[in-house]
C-alpha cells in the first residue's frame, strides 16, 4: 500500500483519503504505481516522503561476525514544498533496526516524527541511523529545505537544542573525554564552540532562562580521583542575543 501526493490526479480506481493522527497528517492514494507516502511538517509548509531503495536482512549469525552485517532500510528521503512535484531536498538515509532478534524495522511514521525542525522550517534535523557507535552526542544530519542556504547537509552532533534564532542552535556535545557546549549555525552548515572542554574539565546547559543559558562547569567521563579532589564548581551566563557570557552564580537559573 502507498499513498500519493495531496491534489493529485488519480486513477479511477484508486481510493484517496486524509488520514489524521496525533501531530501527523498524511495526506495520500492507495494503488498501484501511486508515490511514497507524503508527511507534513509542522507548520504544513513542506512534505516529506520515505522511498525504500532496498532491504538488507542478516543472519543473527551474520551480524554478531560483523557490525556492518546489520539489518537495515536505506531510504531516499525527499522534501517539498507542499503541493509541489519537484523536491528541494534529497537524501539517503538508513533506518538501522537489526540489533535485537525479532527486531522489526522502524514505520516511516515514527522516522517522521523523530525529525527536529528549526523554527522557520528552513533546514530539517534526521534521527539517528543507528549504526553502533561510541557512547556520545547523537550522530544526526541537518539537510537544508530553504534553497537560498548554501548547504545541502551537515553533520549535526548535539543534544539539549536550545534555539537562539530561527538558524542557530546550541547544545551540549559529550562526547567521553569531550564534554562541550557547542552550536550549530544553520546559516552556514558548520559547528562551532561555544565553551569547549579541556579533559577533564567540561561544560554543559544547566538552565534556560527567557533569553540567556546557565553553563556550568563539569568534569568528563575521563576524570581522575585527583582532579574530582580539585574541582571548583563555576558557571556562566550566557546571552542568546550577543552570544557573550559572563560569570555568574549557579543557582542564577534556579
Amino acid at each position: 500500500m502507498c499513498w500519493g501526493n495531496e491534489g493529485g490526479k488519480v486513477n479511477s480506481l484508486l481510493r484517496c483519503g486524509l488520514k489524521l493522527s496525533v501531530g501527523l497528517v498524511i495526506v495520500g492514494c492507495v494503488g498501484e504505481g501511486a508515490e511514497p507516502v507524503r508527511f507534513k511538517s509542522p507548520s504544513g509548509r513542506h512534505e516529506v516522503a520515505f522511498e525504500e531503495i532496498e532491504h538488507k536482512k542478516y543472519s543473527e549469525a551474520e551480524q554478531q561476525r560483523d557490525f556492518n552485517f546489520t539489518s537495515h532500510i536505506k531510504y531516499l528521503i525527499s522534501f517539498y514544498r507542499a503541493g509541489e512535484a519537484h523536491p528541494v531536498a534529497q537524501v539517503e538515509y538508513r533506518d538501522v533496526y537489526g540489533w535485537e532478534r525479532d527486531a522489526a524495522p522502524t514505520p516511516p511514521t515514527d522516522l517522521f516524527k523523530a525529525i527536529l525542525w528549526s523554527p522557520n522550517e528552513d533546514f530539517a534535523v534526521l534521527d539517528e541511523e543507528g549504526w553502533a557507535s561510541a557512547p556520545g552526542a547523537p550522530e544526526r544530519r541537518a539537510v537544508a529545505v530553504n534553497p537560498s542556504l548554501s548547504w545541502s547537509t551537515a553533520p549535526f552532533r548535539l543534544s539539549d537544542p536550545v534555539w537562539a534564532d530561527t538558524l542557530h542552535v546550541i547544545g551540549n556535545a559529550h562526547n567521553d573525554c569531550d564534554s562541550s557546549v557547542v552550536e550549530f549555525e544553520g546559516t552556514t552548515g558548520k559547528m562551532r564552540s561555544i565553551m569547549a572542554s579541556a579533559s577533564p574539565v567540561g561544560y554543559e546547559i544547566a538552565t534556560t532562562t527567557d533569553r540567556r543559558v546557565l553553563i556550568r562547569k563539569n568534569l568528563d567521563n575521563c576524570r581522575m580521583e585527583d582532579a574530582e579532589k580539585a574541582f571548583v564548581p563555576e558557571c556562566f551566563s550566557l546571552s542568546l542575543d550577543t552570544m557573550q557570557r559572563t560569570a555568574a552564580p549557579c543557582d542564577a537559573g534556579r
